[in-house]
């Protein structure tokens, strides 16, 4: 006859458990009033170990249920306070300006509408370079703007005071500017220059323009080919079944369409 099994063989399990594994074998062998040798066989032979893993695997990663330690602690939801550069921060569509919003939410999938807004901004850039160009036609040559302002700076030789300084003293001489300008170059361009570079920035402006109307032509022209495949399958089609549509109101034939309410012979 077998022998009845210890009911504290299952206790002992389900309170190893419960430390996460940490009960050592003489606190275990000590709750259950058995030897150390039988918790180890228990556990061997129960396989304690992979019902810890499994029960460690279903745990939530973070806090868990009912945990509130971190309750009205941490930084705000979207904060910027790991930002360097900012070159792979995520925008948000809620945070930009209203009229930028509502410009990318008008974006839409339809190329010949998406195309026609380039056009037009391209078109108001181009008229934008024109009204500059034509302003600093009209200046004097001499005029000069400034383009780059150059700043050289170097660390400013500390002053030496006699006596000993306080601690006010101290804290202040940390909070002056330690640098100072050793030289500044101020670049200055003359209006025939910037003219020049907005000359060059318009000329490629006009051929973005000239390339997006190949564009333009281009996609009217594929379209054009698709309708005229399309109605040559339709007349095809026609011509298979000797089903034709039949206009309800004039009563002729139409070739061109394939529409489902209006009438049909055969």
């Amino acid at each position: 006859m077998a022998r009845p099994r210890n009911p504290n063989r299952d206790k002992a399990m389900e309170e190893w458990l419960k430390s996460d594994g940490t009960m050592s074998t003489k606190e275990l062998a000590e709750m259950a009033e058995v030897p150390e040798s039988r918790i180890r066989k228990w556990k061997s032979e129960d396989k304690w170990k992979d019902a810890l893993e499994e029960k460690l695997s279903k745990r939530k990663r973070g806090g868990q249920k009912g945990n509130t330690n971190a309750v009205g602690h941490g930084a705000p939801i979207r904060n910027k306070n790991a930002e360097t550069h900012g070159a792979y921060s995520t925008i948000h569509l809620d945070d930009l300006p209203p009229e930028e919003r509502e410009y990318i939410e008008s974006i839409t999938l339809n190329t010949q509408e998406n195309m026609l807004r380039e056009l037009q901004l391209l078109i108001a850039k181009e008229n934008d370079l024109k009204k500059k160009i034509k302003a600093l036609e009209q200046e004097d040559a001499e005029t000069l703007h400034v383009d780059k302002v150059v700043e050289m700076l170097v660390p400013k030789s500390p002053k030496k005071k006699k006596g000993k300084q306080n601690d006010e003293e101290e804290e202040e001489n940390d909070t002056i500017e330690k640098l100072k300008t050793a030289m500044k170059t101020v670049v200055k361009a003359s209006p025939f220059d910037r003219a020049m570079k907005l000359e060059a920035e318009l000329n490629k402006t006009h051929g973005r323009i000239i390339k997006l109307l190949d564009s333009i032509k281009s996609y009217e022209l594929d379209n054009r080919r698709i309708e005229l495949e399309e109605k040559k399958y339709r007349l095809t089609k026609q011509r298979l079944t000797g089903v034709y549509n039949v206009d309800p109101v004039t009563g002729e034939i139409d070739d061109m369409k394939d529409d489902e309410n209006e009438d049909t012979i055969t």
